[in-house]
């Protein structure tokens, strides 16, 4: 990855924890940022399965489809919080160069 993508995440980041600094609850972030490494023990079913699980969770398109959907329907606050802190756990890693799992 270029150090160009790296600024990106990075600005990303920044940005995510600016709108969840107006409306999120600080207790939750070190609650639930490493929640998203829990799909690596996929690894323990075989390779395949871990890099499948693990790259499920760190793609951006997910929990940005499922913070849309909850913005549009105005419905959970607490739905927003936890979208956001996904997004910034992927968006930290990416900036620090960790990266989804090649396709074999």
């Amino acid at each position: 990855m270029t150090k160009v993508y790296r600024y990106e995440y990075a600005s990303l980041s920044i940005a995510l924890l600016i709108v969840y600094s107006h409306m999120g609850n600080w207790v939750l972030v070190p609650i639930l940022y490493l929640i998203p490494d829990i799909t690596a023990l996929g690894f323990f079913v075989s390779t395949k399965t871990g890099e499948k699980t693990y790259n499920l969770s760190h793609t951006l398109l997910l929990p940005i489809i499922l913070l849309s959907a909850n913005l549009i329907t105005k419905s959970n606050n607490l739905f927003t919080s936890i979208m956001i802190i996904w997004l910034l756990h992927i968006t930290i890693d990416r900036t620090l160069g960790w990266n989804l799992f090649p396709r074999n």
